[in-house]
């Protein structure tokens, strides 16, 4: 269901009446207007600025007092096993897709709204999706499919693992004008008008969606007055949805046309007419359909029966729930609390993407706390995805920042005295059994060395380096080479002979380690810790 707060002011109060009204129908999303551009580098934030970082240059937030909070939203939502996407109104009449400038600054609005992290690590809009909204050339007739394929596939890049939805433009006129007979002109030429008059072609934008919803609008007025016109007219805007999707090589992609819920334009939207649209959707081989808009729903109760007829009876999709921590290097994942309505919490499969690259590091497996070795210190992305018995896959997203596993005591040394330094490494139990060395050199931490993919060793080698190395449990330093413990811990030592080496004092001695698994792959780098030679 549609629900655009910009339309109908404050939907703050609204939001239980929201939920309620999804979980008695059977509808298991929420596409909730968050969005909408207004100019070149410009639009309307609506929602809340619950983040606290929106730019007042990029526009207003909720002017007028219209919009929605969306934190409550979607807390709410996800209680109810009820997903929210959030939709951004990409371009309009002033502003095509043309404007590289706008298209940034879009890119920008999603990173905003996707990008936005609470102190726990949890984001701030924790939406299950985006969906672009006028994705297109509007009022044009200068289209290249090319650039609106090529901003959508910037869009994909930065929402990763979350589901990406995109409304299609299929106006009645393209598919069977202007005769309106319901003898549908050929897939070939429609795709050829969308393409060349809205920068739309479908088989290009297929594989990078994971939704894709025809605007299949119509209702009782000057077009079509019979069911089986409505009814054919949105079976066919899915049909060549799903062929796009074949053709494309993306068979199994999501199809659910938006169905007319409004009245306008002298059309008269009813009961029969939603009936209509919603038999199409799934006869032309739709997953389901988009009531398009809420309001209107609200205001004439009636239309809800045939939505809640053909619908699947309850919110059938998973509720992802992860509470993630990496005290050290040890990712500890904790996914048990995830929901669906429909089976229990145990009996769903989750996996992860560990690094937020959208190439997921495990296969579908048992909802259970587990752990892994993150490969350096840092602030890392990690994603889960939760998939029921159905096949319905739900995603959610956790900023995890490790703490250091690398310490080293005292952090000054007198070079003239002498004495002893211990470094102690503790990457969490996820290393354990792994082979560690413990390195320490006189030439800083920058650049630094490359100790495997994605692991830099915060520690330039030098002469002190190398030497310390190639001895590592014998001469000054001992136990600096060998085996994480249980807990992936392990304490080496230098003893610092007196006088030998006072030339030295004033520099700083940079301390880091490295570490591989059994299989004698590397498997993560320490950070960098300094004591002060004096």
């Amino acid at each position: 269901v549609g629900v655009f707060p910009f339309l109908v002011g404050d939907m703050d109060q609204r939001i239980n009446e929201i939920v309620t009204n999804c979980q008695l129908r059977g509808i298991d999303t929420v596409y909730v207007s968050v969005f909408r551009t207004t100019g070149s580098q410009q639009g309307s934030l609506w929602i809340d600025d619950e983040a606290g970082t929106w730019p007042a240059t990029y526009g207003p937030v909720r002017p007028g007092g219209a919009g929605i909070t969306l934190g409550p939203l979607v807390a709410a939502c996800h209680a109810a096993d009820v997903r929210v996407v959030g939709i951004v109104k990409c371009f309009d009449a002033s502003v095509q897709p043309s404007d590289a400038g706008h298209r940034q600054y879009l890119l920008d609005v999603i990173d905003y709204l996707l990008d936005s992290w609470t102190p726990t690590g949890q984001p701030v809009y924790d939406l299950d999706g985006i969906a672009l909204d006028y994705v297109r050339y509007v009022g044009s007739s200068n289209a290249s499919a090319s650039v609106v394929t090529n901003f959508v596939a910037s869009v994909r890049e930065r929402v990763g693992a979350l589901s990406l939805h995109a409304y299609l433009i299929a106006n009645r006129y393209t598919f069977d004008g202007p005769a309106y007979n319901g003898s549908f002109h050929s897939y070939a030429s429609v795709q050829a008008s969308l393409s060349s008059q809205y920068g739309q072609d479908w088989q290009q934008l297929a594989p990078l969606l994971d939704v894709l919803l025809p605007m299949a609008y119509t209702a009782d007025g000057s077009i079509y007055n019979s069911y089986g016109e409505h009814q054919a007219y949105v079976a066919k805007t899915a049909e060549y949805a799903r062929l796009a999707c074949t053709l494309a090589g993306v068979p199994g992609r999501r199809i659910v046309p938006a169905i007319k819920t409004y009245s306008s334009s002298g059309e008269t939207t009813t009961a029969q007419t939603i009936d209509a649209s919603a038999t199409g959707a799934l006869l032309g081989g739709g997953d389901g359909y988009q009531a398009f808009r809420y309001d209107y729903l609200v205001n004439a109760p009636t239309w809800w029966g045939p939505l809640q007829t053909h619908a699947v009876p309850g919110c059938n999709w998973p509720t992802p729930r992860l509470i993630a921590s990496a005290p050290k290097l040890s990712l500890d994942l904790d996914p048990t609390a995830s929901s669906d309505f429909d089976q229990s919490n145990a009996s769903l499969l989750v996996r992860y993407d560990f690094d937020g690259d959208a190439a997921f590091d495990t296969p579908f497996g048992p909802s259970a706390a587990s752990a892994t070795l993150l490969r350096h210190p840092g602030t890392w992305t990690t994603t889960m995805q939760v998939r029921d018995a159905d096949g319905h896959v739900a995603t959610t997203r956790r900023r995890i920042t490790t703490g250091d596993p690398l310490t080293v005591f005292p952090t000054t040394l007198n070079t003239t005295a002498g004495g002893n330094v211990l470094a102690v490494v503790d990457a969490g139990p996820a290393a354990a059994g792994h082979t560690y060395l413990v390195l320490a050199g006189l030439s800083g931490s920058s650049p630094g060395f490359v100790w495997g993919p994605d692991m830099v060793a915060p520690l330039n080698l030098d002469g002190i380096a190398l030497l310390l190395a190639s001895n590592p449990n014998g001469g000054v330093m001992s136990n600096g080479l060998g085996t994480l413990d249980a807990q992936g811990r392990a304490t080496a030592t230098l003893q610092w002979p007196p006088q030998v080496l006072s030339f030295l004092a004033g520099l700083p001695l940079t301390w880091t380690f490295v570490a591989q698994d059994p299989f004698t792959q590397p498997s993560c780098v320490g950070n960098a810790r300094v004591v002060q030679l004096q």
